[in-house]
């Protein structure tokens, strides 16, 4: 176990790293709007936290033994379902809480999905495997967030104050994204506060999730998976639910900051709290061990 000093300073260098070139492009091209105007630039941002991994594993020599790049111990395969479970599961019944609590003037039989079911999934089935066909730009996140910076945090607090302290980070890692209104939008009162509050809660229990899957098969492949089949399947799916079969949006009782909170973050967080109580769990029975 190296020394509280050269852990701290592992993270720092990998925080500068990761953070620098991208704030550099979220604000260099910045639409002002949420997004980045360059497609060449933002497709690299995902790229940045696993740069940052193996730029800091070489300058303090500490090499790639604890990287985890293999695929997994026995019996991963149930982790790596899971890896695409949840994602498909979180648009579906982020859907029903929509439609049974926020909706007012229509039902999910009316919705896009709901009246071209053929339609429906052959979207589903293209989120899928665009998902799983770029998984492996999903391992420039977990590769560093989940495959560096959180094993290093245990080694200065406990498992759970580490996914806290790494949901976060990973949060303000969009910052100035986030400024602008990325994935909340613009339209609700605390603006961009409460867009901040809402993605550190929402990466909180999304670092738990896929922390879990990284320990349980010591591999950050299912993380990766996970990760990309989210950001390909929840919008791609969700997105037919929020209309009617004539291309119309339905009328919400709320704005669409508090839909998405209302509809999505349920299962996120029921999700990830289940996932950090089984880390504690198994944490314990180590400890005892």
């Amino acid at each position: 176990m190296p020394s509280k000093k050269k852990t701290l300073l592992r993270i720092f260098i990998y925080l500068v790293l990761a953070f620098a070139p991208a704030f550099a492009i979220e604000l260099i091209f910045s639409d002002k709007q949420g997004s980045v105007t360059n497609a060449f630039w933002g497709a690299t941002l995902m790229l940045y936290p696993a740069i940052a991994s193996i730029i800091t594993r070489l300058v303090t020599k500490e090499g790639f033994r604890d990287a985890m790049l293999g695929f997994g111990k026995r019996g991963s395969g149930k982790y790596y379902a899971a890896a695409v479970i949840y994602p498909v599961l979180l648009p579906f019944v982020s859907a029903l809480i929509l439609h049974l609590f926020i909706v007012e003037n229509g039902s999910i039989s009316e919705s896009a999905f709901g009246s071209d079911i053929v339609m429906g999934a052959a979207t589903l089935l293209i989120a899928v495997i665009s998902g799983i066909a770029t998984a492996f730009h999903g391992l420039g996140e977990e590769l560093g967030w989940r495959g560096y910076l959180t094993p290093k945090l245990e080694q200065l607090m406990p498992t759970p104050a580490a996914i806290v302290v790494t949901g976060i980070v990973w949060a303000l890692w969009h910052g100035p994204l986030l400024a602008y209104g990325y994935d909340f939008g613009r339209d609700y009162d605390f603006f961009p506060y409460g867009g901040f509050i809402a993605m550190i809660v929402m990466c909180i229990f999304w670092s738990a999730v896929l922390t879990w899957m990284t320990k349980r098969t010591g591999s950050v492949y299912p993380a990766a998976l996970c990760h990309m089949l989210i950001d390909t399947v929840s919008t791609s799916v969700l997105l037919p639910f929020a209309y009617n079969a004539d291309g119309e949006k339905f009328t919400y009782r709320t704005n669409e900051f508090w839909t998405l909170i209302i509809s999505v973050f349920p299962m996120i967080i029921v999700c990830g709290a289940v996932c950090m109580v089984l880390l504690c769990k198994k944490n314990k029975k180590t400890a005892k061990a």
